[in-house]
């Protein structure tokens, strides 16, 4: 896979992959040789190799942001509809002589009434952006602190909470028990990151390729315009680029380790860690437990003493090593017995067991539990509710329901954020909030017999699913005969992680792929070694297209045949590869920018494909077939 250089410390990574298949091999590599310490160079070839190059552009045009232009005014349409060849040449001549424009700076507001600013690179510097990102994020996961939760594939924030809870559980029975935090807050963090630093933990790290540090560089320095004048970037990184995460996650990661070889990770290595904790907690060590999000952190520890001595080294460590300063007045130390840790937007208590009917079961033992940050959850509610007002604000059906779509995302997003939370009454304040909000829409647009548009969950036509056998009443509006109305929180129901959060689970192994998919417990995905349904005619076909067959074409035709599983989209026949089959435009009288678009394209077998086309209909056909051919006939 690599070349060995200078014994086993470093590997010049010279690959050759033509397969989506064969590039995650070459990522297995660098977790697997990042795990044991190795470093790289060359990774600048595996970055420009067509494939990788292919995967970014999916990657980003299935982010929301592709659709937002940065300050030259192009979005991703523009590079999609060119032909492939001349877009990957694009890419390759920009790597070969980077010079990454300015940022557009817009801002979003904060939760304490300020303005968060973001840049928002160009799509071309993006699409770089995330070349290099999927090359040396393994390198980077292989040397992460196991603890850390943010920006991390397959981690999220129910994992550090529910590791939280797991300590403080593991100590019930032990006067050791870590009822104690220092709830962190460094100022500006992302803003203030030392790029001299930055660079030279990179380099720490195992990315000792060149080149590509000095990309990294002057994405750094490349600055943001703002009101049409151009500002340098002397410090930080730019929040809205695809890099910034990882890059933030590289910075702080030596603080985590700081804090974690002092008793929850003694060695990186270590076969058998619990010994090393146990001969420490032995010698009179202070446990001490640590556990980042991004920039939130929080450490529990079992004594005021100790906490208040972590928050002073710690003061002092961010200032002099990671040229950061500590917020002092939002730097806290709490006691998990009265106050509660608020983190991530819930809020951690040390507290007895609720009593059952079984007085065997009764203890006096501390346990952790997760509660909705209700302060926080406010602003939330807030935000619904005002959705819900704009229901009243339009008249015609198609816009209230949706309007009404984008209220019932939104009320589920956060009852599913709250599922791993004790959050019953958090539920019934969701509900109870948005039906009085929704009461007052109502009223003000059917003030006469506003009462008739209150309907049972179950008899909406909207999530199906979801509502199915709930009688509770809810607002709706008739859409062609059905009813379209506002769900309910309390239907999502708690779930609490089962286990702490499995250290073995990451995208860069075999084992870790199998148990994010056992743990996901949903249909396994298409493998990724598939064969391509673009034969080496429709490439060359895409080097030349100006019109309806560019890129964006031979990209989403492969999403339309994963979409479909394979199948004929109106007899469900299976479509193998040796077999006669076409990718069908449904609507071939629309713009260029829509005409290949996923929903746009369907794959049919050849005899279905004749048939769409005016072929002759077999007289013995099936019914529900022929009702999907006569469909795509009219259209």
């Amino acid at each position: 896979m690599g070349d060995e250089l200078r014994g086993d410390s470093l590997v010049h990574l010279n690959v050759r992959f033509s397969t989506e298949a064969e590039l995650k091999q070459t990522l297995d590599f660098l977790y697997e040789k990042s795990k044991e310490g190795i470093a790289f160079t060359g990774l600048v070839e595996a970055m420009v190799n067509e494939v990788t190059i292919i995967t970014a552009i999916h990657n980003i045009k299935s982010n929301k942001g592709s659709k937002t232009a940065g300050v030259d005014r192009l979005k991703m349409d523009k590079y999609l509809q060119m032909p492939k060849e001349e877009l990957i040449a694009l890419i390759r001549d920009n790597f070969s002589n980077y010079r990454p424009r300015p940022a557009r700076r817009v801002y979003i507001p904060k939760k304490n009434g300020k303005q968060r600013p973001l840049g928002i690179p160009t799509v071309l510097d993006r699409i770089i952006q995330e070349c290099v990102r999927i090359v040396i994020e393994p390198i980077c996961e292989a040397r992460f602190y196991p603890h850390s939760y943010g920006f991390r594939p397959y981690r999220a924030q129910k994992h550090a909470i529910r590791d939280i809870i797991n300590v403080i559980n593991a100590g019930t029975r032990s006067p050791d028990q870590p009822v104690w935090a220092v709830e962190g807050d460094i100022k500006g963090c992302f803003d203030n990151i030392n790029h001299r630093i930055l660079l030279k933990k990179i380099w720490r790290i195992g990315i000792h390729d060149k080149r590509v540090i000095k990309m990294i560089q002057q994405m750094l320095k490349a600055g943001y315009i703002e009101s049409g004048t151009v500002y340098d970037t002397k410090l930080g990184t730019m929040q809205g680029g695809i890099l910034s995460p990882l890059l933030s996650n590289v910075y702080l990661n030596d603080f985590d380790w700081f804090v974690g070889r002092m008793y929850m990770e003694p060695h990186r290595q270590c076969k058998h860690k619990c010994n090393d904790t146990r001969r420490l907690k032995w010698s009179g060590v202070t446990p001490k437990y640590n556990y980042r999000f991004a920039d939130d952190w929080v450490i529990l520890t079992s004594t005021e003493q100790e906490a208040y001595r972590l928050k002073r080294v710690l003061t002092k460590y961010f200032r002099n090593k990671m040229k950061l300063e500590l917020s002092q007045e939002k730097t806290f130390v709490t006691d998990l017995r009265t106050e509660g840790i608020h983190f991530l937007g819930f809020v951690v208590r040390a507290e007895k067991k609720r009593k059952t009917p079984d007085p065997k079961t009764w203890t006096e033992n501390l346990v952790g539990k997760p509660l909705p940050d209700m302060e926080r959850l406010k602003e939330k509610i807030q935000k619904i509710a005002d959705e819900v007002r704009k229901i009243g604000e339009v008249t015609e059906r198609s816009v209230q329901a949706a309007q009404i779509q984008r209220v019932n995302s939104m009320i589920v997003g956060l009852a599913q954020y709250l599922q791993p939370s004790i959050c019953s009454h958090a539920f019934h304040a969701i509900d109870r909030r948005i039906n009085n909000t929704a009461l007052a829409v109502w009223k003000k647009s059917f003030p006469k017999h506003y009462n008739k548009y209150q309907i049972p969950m179950e008899k909406l036509c909207n999530l199906p699913h979801r509502h199915e056998g709930y009688k509770s009443k809810t607002f709706a509006v008739p859409i062609e005969g059905e009813w379209f109305g506002i769900t309910m929180a309390f239907i999502t129901h708690s779930k609490y992680e089962s286990k702490p959060f499995d250290q073995r689970m990451t995208p860069y192994t075999e084992e870790g792929r199998r148990i994010y998919s056992y743990y996901r417990s949903k249909s396994k995905p298409l493998p990724c070694d598939r064969p391509s349904v673009n034969t080496a005619g429709d490439i060359q076909l895409s080097v030349y297209a100006k019109t309806v067959y560019n890129f964006e074409y031979f990209m989403n035709r492969e999403y339309a045949y994963n979409r479909v599983k394979g199948k004929c989209k109106c007899c469900k026949k299976p479509l193998f590869l040796d077999d006669k089959k076409f990718c069908y435009h449904v609507k071939g009288k629309v713009p260029l920018d829509k005409i290949n678009k996923v929903q746009n394209l369907i794959w049919l077998c050849n005899d279905c494909y004749r048939m769409v086309n005016n072929g002759p209909i077999p007289p013995d056909i099936d019914e529900k077939v022929l009702k999907k051919i006569q469909k795509y006939k009219q259209k």
